[in-house]
């Protein structure tokens, strides 16, 4: 059975709309694809020192560092996303979760268990086939200060997974299938270049979704970013608008969708 990684982050919500929460999904075979991509990247913009001795680029990709100075380089990093998408070596799938919606607080309770359960949502949903999966959630405090309980999540996770998944499978093919989960574990954002590649897409998707970019103090370098970012999504067929507030894509390699829960309840801890 094949192994596929999930990278995921999430935006730093500060009274805005929409929270996003984001992930990669990338065969385990793939990640070495993008870890030499991004590794390029970053040699190509690097500098000779006083020395002489080459330097490659050593600053964290993060949407917040986005700059006039640093702006090409960004696109690069946007250039090589769009490339893996397109060729299967990456998936990318965005939960949009509107914070006003009456029904999204009632069903995850933001402030205390919701970030729970919805990056329980993120990975269930967007996990389609048989696979075991390593999980690796930006390490970062969550946006609502509280800590989250992974050994739950994993279980609940699992138990979820093993319910969708093991009737796709031949028994005789798989003999003592125990669990999809095979770990979660937080990882540094500093460290973990995929995570950095999808802080700096779902960057651009918050800026729009949000409507940040028509604030006063918006970051020239942050929009122009922003629009080449949209404008490859459009390209691409797999954006439409859905309504008059946010905007949703959807294809087989590139989703972002407004999450909506169907009751109250949610996975239960």
């Amino acid at each position: 059975m094949r192994t596929i990684r999930i990278y995921s982050d999430e935006s730093r919500h500060k009274n805005e709309r929409f929270l996003l929460l984001a992930g990669l999904w990338i065969p385990e075979e793939n990640v070495q694809v993008v870890e030499e991509g991004i590794r390029a990247l970053r040699k190509k913009h690097g500098y000779t020192d006083s020395t002489g001795k080459r330097i490659d680029f050593l600053g964290e990709f993060k949407w917040t560092k986005v700059s006039d100075k640093y702006l090409p380089i960004y696109k690069e990093l946007a250039d090589l996303f769009f490339d893996w998408t397109s060729k299967d070596i990456l998936r990318s799938c965005t939960m949009l979760v509107d914070t006003q919606d009456p029904a999204v607080v009632a069903h995850s309770n933001i402030k205390k268990e919701g970030y729970f359960k919805l990056l329980y949502q993120l990975y269930y949903h967007n996990s389609h086939i048989p696979a075991i999966y390593k999980i690796y959630p930006d390490r970062i405090t969550n946006p609502t200060q509280q800590k989250v309980n992974f050994d739950t999540l994993d279980r609940c996770l699992d138990a979820a997974f093993q319910k969708k998944f093991t009737p796709m499978l031949n028994p005789s093919e798989h003999p003592g299938i125990r669990g999809f989960i095979n770990n979660i574990t937080p990882t540094d954002s500093k460290t973990a270049h995929c995570i950095q590649l999808l802080d700096v897409i779902m960057g651009a998707l918050g800026y729009l979704q949000n409507g940040l970019f028509r604030k006063p103090n918006a970051k020239k370098a942050k929009v122009e970013l922003m629009k080449y970012i949209f404008e490859k999504i459009a390209l691409s067929g797999a954006i439409k608008i859905s309504g008059k507030s946010y905007y949703v894509a959807k294809s087989t390699k590139f989703n972002i969708w407004l999450f909506r829960p169907r009751n109250k309840k949610g996975p239960q801890e």
